[in-house]
């Protein structure tokens, strides 16, 4: 009968059978594979600590620098106030008291990341009560100061010798 029949052809005693599908080790071996994969990309994808922290002194840095120049640029004093897990900017008003600047895109009041807080606040300036802050002169020199945020046991400073824009040092643990 012809292969094209209803029976099957017949094969020889030597020949083999061609195996279709895969076998479960080659099925084994993608899925590890796979799950390396997945891993390796998940621990990217996850923020470093120290990176998370990093990024929020450089936030921090570049927020102080904008208002150091808006203080130049207006000819009105600005102050940092730092409490906790966040800050704000104040402004000095014609009464001579601290506004806070809300309405301010960039200026206005701001939290930290997730787990991030003020950990230390190093000037001689005060304002209106205990809390330290930094006063950003029209003239552009203030006190120098130093801003320690913390992320667990990891440290960033932002600080500035009064004069010129703020630095990002990394104290480690």
């Amino acid at each position: 009968m012809s292969e094209q029949g209803g029976t099957p052809p017949r094969r020889s005693p030597g020949s083999t059978l061609c195996a279709s599908g895969f076998t479960l080790v080659e099925v084994l071996v993608v899925v590890v594979i796979i799950a390396l994969l997945v891993s390796v990309v998940a621990v990217r994808i996850a923020p470093d600590a120290r990176q998370s922290l990093r990024e929020e002194a450089a936030r921090l840095a570049a927020v102080l620098t904008h208002a150091r120049d808006e203080a130049i640029s207006t000819g009105v004093p600005l102050a940092w106030q730092g409490a906790g897990s966040g800050y704000r900017f104040v402004r000095r008003a014609a009464d001579r008291t601290w506004q806070p600047l809300d309405r301010d895109v960039a200026l206005r009041a701001r939290e930290l990341s997730p787990g991030v807080n003020v950990a230390a606040v190093e000037t001689g300036a005060r304002v209106d009560g205990p809390a330290p802050v930094i006063v950003l002169p029209p003239t552009g020199l203030s006190e120098p100061f130093r801003i320690t945020l913390a992320l667990g046991p990891h440290r960033v400073r932002v600080s500035s010798d009064g004069v010129n824009v703020p630095v990002i040092e990394d104290l480690g643990l």
